[in-house]
């Protein structure tokens, strides 16, 4: 079942939001908005409780590395080596104390993962 979850910002962030005139900015802030976080790591540990395999998306790569160190779970993207996408990529798929990865687009077209049943 897919569900869509909506994380509007607090009225502090939404202002300093609504300042910058760069549109990278604003997309940073729009991606690293708190609510937004803290909801991702509710599903994320409701998931993980449950027993599921949970692959975290995102493009933007400063944004899945936060996200990846504060919940301290593997991260996956273009400038990780091959060496090391095989290893979390072992982990995950073996492991069950790797319920979690964050993964970039560079899982889109070349990473197989039928292990994953959540996608957030």
């Amino acid at each position: 079942k897919c569900q869509d979850v909506w994380c509007p910002m607090t009225a502090p962030f939404f202002s300093e939001y609504l300042k910058q005139d760069s549109q990278a900015k604003r997309l940073l802030l729009y991606a690293l908005n708190p609510v937004k976080m803290r909801n991702c790591e509710i599903l994320m540990r409701s998931h993980e409780r449950r027993g599921d395999k949970i692959i975290i998306f995102s493009d933007n790569i400063l944004t899945l590395e936060t996200y990846a160190k504060r919940f301290d779970r593997p991260c996956i993207h273009g400038k990780v080596p091959e060496k090391d996408r095989e290893r979390i990529l072992a982990r995950f798929r073996e492991d069950e104390r790797t319920p979690t990865i964050f993964l970039s687009a560079v899982g889109d077209t070349s990473i197989d993962i039928p292990e994953a049943n959540v996608i957030i």
